[in-house]
């Protein structure tokens, strides 16, 4: 079984393992995927003003009654929203516990803060989710909802809900566009481009690999089928073997279509890579130079990035962590450790970062008290802690909101928005 694995204290990476680690912040495979956090009880979401606002957590009432039993990792809505797989118990307590999708509003009252995202007529014979575990919900501006489940049968499917109808994308056991076999999903690493189109990582049945398997980076379109983007053992750009693992991508609608930015191993490393406008394209791999020493990790987790094809991300120079941001082959260091935080502090571990559309670059951290932090770096390199843009912290001091924060499950959209989970 293939899994990307992290403890909480270490973020999103390591950075003292290479990308062949599987350091990330979830574990992802193809049968479910689990938080590697015990004390996760709650789901945060920022309301109006950018203040993290509690959306739901272990113990609140469900929508339709019951109890939320289990919280999911959040994906923010380009409106605002955030949505989200929970669990939770009926009032019957002779039925079992069971999973559904929701959407917070962190602006609406607490009594009406969430709501469910399905409508239960929607589901149909031939395309009907068996929630076994979080699906990892994502959204377009158009409100289409797209997860990855397990189908009754237990087989992995991308589902894809759109104006109340619910359509079965790709399943395991059909052919790509290129004639392969999908052996495998992978839970928690689907994303929403343009026009309904989700890019997400999966394996290819293949009898001459030894496992069985070999991993790639797709893309389904209704009506379209699913393209193969990028395949282990297959060339890329610049005669670029890839090889296995492929990192979380980043996925993002853009004026030439749907841009996605990933890391793959290679023969002499690591690289990121972007495909865009139809085309893949080899932008940093490890062994570049930068004022800081040679690039000798890349993050496993998602890069940042923006539609003009700006991308964000996090990296090791000589085991110490920093956060890179490339703009048309421009390569600048934003963010690395020992750099000073707000309260003097020092930040110690990086997680992966997010790009906004105004060029901001949001990123959790922990610095040298052991506190995990969500900052923001202004593209007018103003660097403060998310949730307040003057010098008054409010998650940190305000005792109403003092609260553990795991900073791995960071989601930003591009207006800023954020989402996170926690503790109370």
């Amino acid at each position: 079984m293939f899994n990307f694995r992290a403890l909480p204290s270490a973020l999103a990476i390591l950075l003292l393992t290479p990308l062949g680690a599987h350091a990330v912040s979830l574990s992802l495979n193809g049968n479910g995927a689990d938080l590697q956090m015990d004390n996760t009880q709650a789901v945060y979401a920022s309301d109006d003003s950018g203040v993290p606002t509690l959306i739901t957590e272990i113990g609140m009432k469900a929508p339709g009654g019951g109890v939320v039993t289990e919280v999911g990792v959040p994906s923010m809505m380009p409106d605002g929203r955030v949505i989200f797989g929970a669990e939770s118990q009926p009032k019957d307590t002779n039925i079992k516990p069971r999973w559904n999708i929701f959407i917070g509003n962190a602006d609406a009252v607490p009594s009406h803060r969430i709501i469910a995202a399905l409508n239960p007529k929607a589901l149909a014979v031939d395309c009907t989710p068996a929630f076994k575990g979080d699906p990892y919900p994502i959204a377009d501006m158009d409100g289409n909802i797209a997860f990855i489940s397990t189908v009754p049968h237990g087989r992995d499917a991308l589902f894809l809900y759109s104006h109340g109808k619910l359509t079965c994308m790709a399943k395991a056991g059909e052919k790509t566009n290129e004639g392969h076999e999908i052996a495998i999903l992978s839970f928690g690493s689907a994303q929403m481009g343009d026009d309904g189109q989700v890019a997400f990582t999966g394996f290819l049945g293949d009898s001459a690999k030894p496992s069985g398997h070999r991993q790639a980076l797709m893309v389904a379109s209704l009506g379209r089928g699913v393209t193969e983007l990028a395949v282990e053992g297959e060339y890329g750009p610049n005669h670029t073997l890839y090889q296995r693992p492929f990192g979380l991508p980043a996925a993002l609608p853009s004026q030439l279509g749907t841009m996605v930015a990933f890391t793959a191993k290679t023969p002499s490393g690591a690289a990121l890579f972007l495909y865009s406008g139809g085309s893949m394209a080899r932008i940093l791999p490890t062994g570049t130079l930068t004022s800081v020493g040679p690039v000798t990790y890349l993050s496993a987790g998602r890069p940042g990035l923006m539609a003009d094809g700006t991308t964000a991300v996090l990296a090791g120079c000589a085991r110490i962590p920093a956060i890179f941001r490339l703009t048309r082959q421009r390569l600048d260091l934003r963010i690395e450790r020992g750099q000073l935080t707000p309260f003097g502090t020092e930040l110690e571990s990086l997680g992966d970062p997010v790009l906004t559309a105004s060029g901001a670059m949001f990123v959790g951290a922990t610095d040298t008290d052991d506190r995990e932090k969500l900052y923001v770096l202004s593209p007018d390199d103003a660097f403060f802690e998310v949730g307040e843009s003057e010098f008054i912290y409010r998650i940190a001091l305000a005792a109403q909101r003092h609260h553990s924060i795991f900073t791995g499950t960071l989601t930003v959209n591009q207006h800023g928005d954020f989402a996170y989970l926690g503790g109370r």
